[in-house]
């Protein structure tokens, strides 16, 4: 079977630091397509080929946070030059609170 794997870069950021917490740097530098590969075989048993591995992400505010964007370009450019991710799809995050109107 073909899969195409699509990664949310902030779902998977903060899951995986409440899971492993701030202080263990090692599971930042996942290898995308290979914990892709791994939860296939383990999860489904199937016999599958991943074509394409598409990391979803925002660009961090360099002003606000310029170490967190330096960080975020050498993590994108390590997928791209290793292999892990085939494309980087860039997104637009927007800091606001979403508000709705109360109900009666």
């Amino acid at each position: 079977m073909r899969v195409g794997v699509y990664i949310d870069g902030f779902n998977l950021y903060y899951g995986g630091r409440g899971i492993c917490g701030r202080s263990i740097a090692g599971w930042r530098w996942l290898d995308l397509r290979e914990l892709a590969e791994n939860l296939l075989r383990d999860q489904s048993g199937w016999v599958n080929t991943i074509v394409r591995v598409v990391y979803c992400t925002a660009r961090i505010n360099g002003g606000d946070n310029p170490g967190g964007q330096h960080d975020q370009d050498v993590y994108r450019c390590v997928l791209k030059a290793s292999g892990s991710a085939d494309e980087l799809a860039m997104s637009n995050y927007v800091a606001r609170t979403a508000t709705a109107p109360r109900s009666r």
